[in-house]
């Protein structure tokens, strides 16, 4: 009798590689390769918001500007809120109480070093500082006067659409829910429908193309992952947080 194909496949997918599942690597690989080969995909979602003669519609409108502002205001409550909460655990703990959210300063650690080695650094000094990748609302096909360049292909001119910093700060919220609330509960969906809604609003704008939305999402995650790993690795795994 044969054994079942795909359990071993899924057994496969999920063993780590340097710290990250093997899915999660192929499918970024894969969805890189996809930019890099069909770059149209990138114009035909950007179209999608544009109107020739009046641009990007939605750029100014109340719904984009509320998406992305919100975003530094989440960022810096959020992160005050985190170290509050510390602040408040070590308390508990001394008491002998257990820690809200099971926040502790390994947790804290993880979570503000993912904060400022992904969405600070990588996304923000390193890529869309140096890249020169041209937004939308810069390039010919779109009314600019700059050429259209793919995803990950580098110029090193001026230009900052690669990838979405405010992409990869909401996607850190959603590790934020991920590891203090867990993967089903109702503030990770919620972190994880805002980033949704905050690469929706970026792209609308003409800020983005659709593969700094993804591209941020995926250097969030993968940058997660890792510090995860190397956080907890199989001896330390945290506890589920209390629901």
């Amino acid at each position: 009798m044969r054994r079942p194909v795909w359990p071993a496949i899924g057994r496969e997918l999920r063993k780590p590689v340097a710290g990250i599942p093997l899915g999660w690597l192929l499918l970024f690989l894969a969805s890189a390769n996809l930019m890099l080969a069909m770059p149209s995909l990138d114009l035909a979602a950007s179209g999608w918001f544009y109107t020739p003669g009046e641009g990007f519609a939605a750029l100014g409108s109340t719904w984009e500007r509320f998406f992305y502002h919100s975003v530094e205001v989440l960022m810096i409550a959020g992160n005050l809120t985190l170290v509050g909460l510390w602040l408040l655990n070590r308390r508990r703990q001394r008491r002998g109480r257990s820690a809200l959210l099971g926040l502790d300063g390994r947790r804290l650690s993880l979570l503000l070093l993912l904060l400022a080695l992904v969405p600070g650094l990588l996304v923000n000094q390193v890529l869309k500082e140096h890249w020169g990748r041209a937004r939308p609302i810069q390039v010919t096909e779109f009314g600019g006067d700059r050429p259209f360049t793919p995803a990950f292909v580098y110029t090193g001119a001026s230009g900052g659409s690669f990838c979405s910093g405010h992409v990869a700060a909401a996607a850190y919220l959603a590790a934020v829910a991920h590891l203090l609330a867990g993967p089903r509960s109702v503030w990770f969906a919620l972190a994880t429908l805002y980033t949704l809604l905050v690469g929706l609003a970026r792209m609308a704008a003409g800020g983005h193309f659709a593969s700094d939305v993804a591209t941020a999402v995926f250097l969030v995650l993968l940058g997660y992952l890792l510090l995860k790993r190397l956080f907890y690795p199989p001896e330390l795994r945290p506890a589920d947080p209390p629901r």
